[in-house]
């Protein structure tokens, strides 16, 4: 496995509602699932964070208004032999990741029959295989029944801690809720003290 890549992006954050009438805020995997919204996707050789790049296409007329926050996070299964994954967040990705802000809830914009890159903060669910390279693609699918829990418990964890960089503490979490152990994690992955103790505080969320 290789090293994690994280690139720290710069946060554009304004509002712009594109003069198209919007349908109120939604769920990523619900838009995906009623069919409003197309996903296409593939990694960018990393297994952790900023780790799966995208583009969504709006199938409707009208402006497709995402929570940031993916409730419960989402599956994205890959379709070689490289990790599976599990994402939390989606954002807008430019020259930056971008998103907006109303009250205390995130959320991006999709302007009808528009084709936009994204980037997700996404974690490996296969210790054991090879990170996702940038020819493997992956789709929505439904989460296997021993990851639910705890993506559920990431999603919810870094909702309530939006502005703390929780990427590795998040993955350890993942790994240490399939029975990996410490020794075992860091023959492969760099992390500290104060990481492992926040993917305790994670797990016991």
């Amino acid at each position: 496995m290789k090293k994690i890549i994280f690139i720290l992006l710069l946060l554009y954050i304004s509002i712009n509602l594109f003069g198209q009438t919007n349908t109120g805020k939604r769920e990523f995997d619900e838009a995906i699932a009623s069919g409003d919204m197309t996903l296409t996707a593939n990694g960018n050789g990393s297994s952790t964070g900023m780790s799966i790049y995208g583009t969504v296409r709006n199938n409707t007329s009208n402006n497709i208004r995402i929570y940031v926050i993916i409730k419960n996070g989402i599956y994205l299964a890959n379709s070689g032999e490289g990790q599976n994954m599990i994402a939390t967040q989606i954002f807008l990705l430019s020259r930056q990741i971008e998103y907006f802000i109303e009250g205390d809830e995130y959320f991006i914009d999709f302007p009808g029959s528009s084709i936009s890159s994204v980037v997700f903060a996404a974690f490996c669910a296969d210790y054991e295989r090879s990170n996702p390279s940038k020819s493997e693609n992956f789709n929505v699918a439904p989460t296997p029944q021993k990851l639910k829990e705890i993506s559920s418990t990431i999603s919810r964890y870094m909702a309530d801690n939006f502005d703390e960089n929780l990427i590795i503490a998040a993955q350890l979490a993942l790994w240490r809720s399939q029975g990996k152990s410490r020794m075992e994690i860091m023959k492969t992955f760099e992390f500290d003290d104060n990481d492992w103790n926040i993917s305790n505080d994670i797990m016991n969320y």
